[in-house]
């Protein structure tokens, strides 16, 4: 089939054949195909493209693209059988919307925070990897009945013989009937009024911000995790900020965290950063969320690795 090169469009004469299959939009006696059709249907020796008389080769259309990735998207997308439409900045795909990122671009996610669909990955080897994304809502179920209760703040954490805030409520770990408490927690429970300390809430606050650069930020992020009835504790051992729980019932049958929390206020990911953190999430059945504020609100981004 032979299709033209003209204004930057490429077209061929209608086809039903080729509406049939899904590619390009009619436009009367006409169909409109993107650069990504032309070069994929080109590819398999099912079309071929002139600028005149002259044939355009399938290394001049690849010239034409924007960014490949795109079309290491698409191609890999139809070769597993899937009808896929260009779309603008977007491929369609059973009504979800795709965006590609090279592997060498960076993802910042308060971008996407308007993007709810497929992200599609492309290595330097064209090999692409696919992720479920989006803004969600994550809520638990825990429900606290704390006491006052007195600590001592002792170089960068809280020691505290109140052995039931981590027995009953998972509150900081338990060594020798002592529990000790992170800065983020002691921050929290002070600030409610539950624990007692010898400095004032301001004080703590103060020697948490110098032993921890980013403590004001991640404090919001765990206060706004327990306001969602979450049990939230570090996620150092994950590579991330925070684990959260739904519910914790009972120590001796402790249940999956369900979320790792990474912030990602003004962070530029590399795509393997993302791919590592998301993979380790699902292998150890948990769920990957990107956190970051719009208007004084903290926004949960989902990434999830998924199968076409």
């Amino acid at each position: 089939m032979d299709a033209y090169l003209e204004n930057g469009k490429i077209w061929t004469f209608y086809s039903p054949k080729l509406e049939r299959r899904g590619f390009g939009r009619r436009k009367g006696d006409r169909i409109i195909l993107s650069i990504h059709e032309a070069i994929y249907l080109s590819t398999k020796g099912s079309l071929r493209v002139f600028k005149g008389e002259e044939e355009v080769s399938s290394k001049e259309l690849f010239k034409m693209l924007e960014n490949p990735s795109y079309y290491f998207a698409y191609e890999d997308l139809r070769e597993r059988g899937h009808r896929i439409r260009p779309n603008g900045r977007y491929f369609t795909w059973k009504e979800k919307e795709i965006i590609a990122f090279s592997e060498r671009e960076k993802i910042r996610f308060p971008e996407l925070k308007d993007f709810r669909g497929i992200i599609a990955v492309v290595d330097e080897e064209g090999e692409v990897t696919y992720y479920r994304s989006g803004i969600i809502e994550p809520y638990g179920v825990q429900k606290e009945e704390l006491m006052s209760f007195s600590g001592t703040f002792v170089g960068d954490r809280v020691l505290t013989a109140n052995t039931e805030i981590f027995r009953k409520y998972f509150y900081g770990s338990e060594r020798n009937n002592v529990v000790t408490l992170s800065l983020v927690e002691a921050a929290y429970l002070a600030e409610k009024g539950y624990l007692h300390l010898d400095e004032d809430i301001n004080e703590l606050s103060e020697k948490a911000r110098e032993l921890e650069k980013n403590f004001e930020r991640k404090y919001e992020v765990y206060r706004d995790l327990k306001e969602r009835n979450f049990v939230v504790k570090t996620g150092f051992k994950f590579g991330s900020d925070f684990r959260v729980y739904e519910r914790v019932e009972s120590l001796s049958d402790l249940p999956h965290s369900k979320y790792l929390i990474k912030i990602a206020d003004d962070v530029s990911f590399d795509p393997s950063e993302v791919a590592g953190m998301v993979r380790l999430a699902q292998n150890v059945r948990k769920k990957m969320l990107f956190v970051f504020e719009d208007n004084g609100k903290n926004l949960y981004y989902l990434m999830e690795r998924i199968r076409v």
